[in-house]
């Protein structure tokens, strides 16, 4: 583009330099009408030009019209000149807004590629704060428990089988989702959650309680259908089968402060028994079994789900 304006620059200069009568035709500025009419003829014809090209103009228009025999005699030459000069003005514009109009969609391409392409990373601050105080935590063992986690929720919400999630739990929040359940099956009512599908994990914080539990925030965002059917006509009431919708949760874990990282035996984390005397749970036994008393809570020094909501999608960055 530069060598263009260059080629462009040497064009014109050669042009004004090779055609001195053609100036010399323009002489008797004094006469109002002839000055008049140049300026009318300038603005309409260099529109967007330099005042370069408004001189040219007036003169042509004199040449045009004067009563001179060499200003008459020059115009065809002066007319060519004007229009290759017009011409080449007119592609200089024609690229200026080319490149203009490029620029700007190439930005806005850059731009909207970035937001596509963010990166979902952990804070990796966090997890050296989590390390410092237990050796043993891995964070992409405990990502991976936390997928684990969210698919069970999503499956015994749908089979209307919260004790299969008790240990999953903390004892308030497992509670507060067996009541809702119970909702659902009293009414008569299935809330499907299918076609689960977990896209991002992600650990954001972690906060100390020398005097209670530490809490490890975690964002997870997931697309699945959700919606609710009639149990015995199978008619859906709420929602759309055919939807897939995304989602970002927050998903705060709690552990007592000091804790050590345990292993985990599945049948800890699935298993609708009691522990102690191998009676079935009922969903209302919250935090012992009713047929023994044993406690059913997880050990305090391993990781349990405090409070589950949903959050914008922009804490998956932040």
């Amino acid at each position: 583009m530069k060598k263009f304006y260059a080629l462009l620059m040497t064009c014109l200069l050669l042009v004004f330099l090779s055609v001195p009568q053609i100036v010399d035709a323009g002489v008797g500025h004094s006469r109002s009408g002839g000055s008049s009419r140049s300026s009318s003829r300038s603005s309409s014809r260099s529109s967007g030009g330099g005042s370069r090209s408004g001189g040219s103009s007036y003169h042509y228009y004199r040449s045009g019209y004067g009563s001179s025999s060499d200003s008459s005699a020059s115009s065809p030459y002066l007319g060519f000149m004007f229009i290759l000069v017009g011409g080449i003005i007119l592609v200089v514009i024609v690229k200026a807004l080319q490149n203009k109009s490029g620029d700007s969609n190439s930005t806005y391409t850059s731009n909207d590629s970035q937001t596509l392409h963010r990166r979902v990373e952990h804070n990796t601050l966090a997890i050296s704060r989590v390390k410092y105080g237990d050796p043993n935590f891995d964070a992409e063992a405990f990502t991976s428990w936390v997928k684990e986690v969210y698919l069970k929720l999503q499956v015994a919400w749908t089979e209307k089988n919260w004790n299969s999630v008790r240990a999953l739990e903390s004892t308030s929040l497992y509670s507060q989702h067996s009541t809702q359940l119970e909702d659902h099956i009293r009414a008569k009512t299935t809330n499907v959650l299918e076609k689960v599908c977990i896209e991002n994990v992600r650990i954001k914080e972690f906060i100390e309680n020398p005097d209670g539990n530490d809490t490890l925030v975690v964002i997870l965002s997931s697309t699945l259908r959700d919606y609710v059917i009639d149990d015995e006509t199978r008619r859906v009431l709420e929602g759309d089968p055919k939807k897939d919708l995304f989602t970002v949760y927050q998903l705060n874990f709690i552990r007592q402060h000091g804790s050590q990282t345990q292993a985990v035996t599945p049948d800890e984390v699935v298993s609708d028994h009691c522990p102690n005397c191998g009676a079935p749970l009922k969903i209302s036994a919250v935090s012992e079994c009713d047929y023994c008393g044993a406690n059913l809570s997880r050990s305090p020094n391993q990781w349990v789900l405090d409070t589950y909501d949903v959050v914008d999608e922009d804490e998956l960055y932040n």
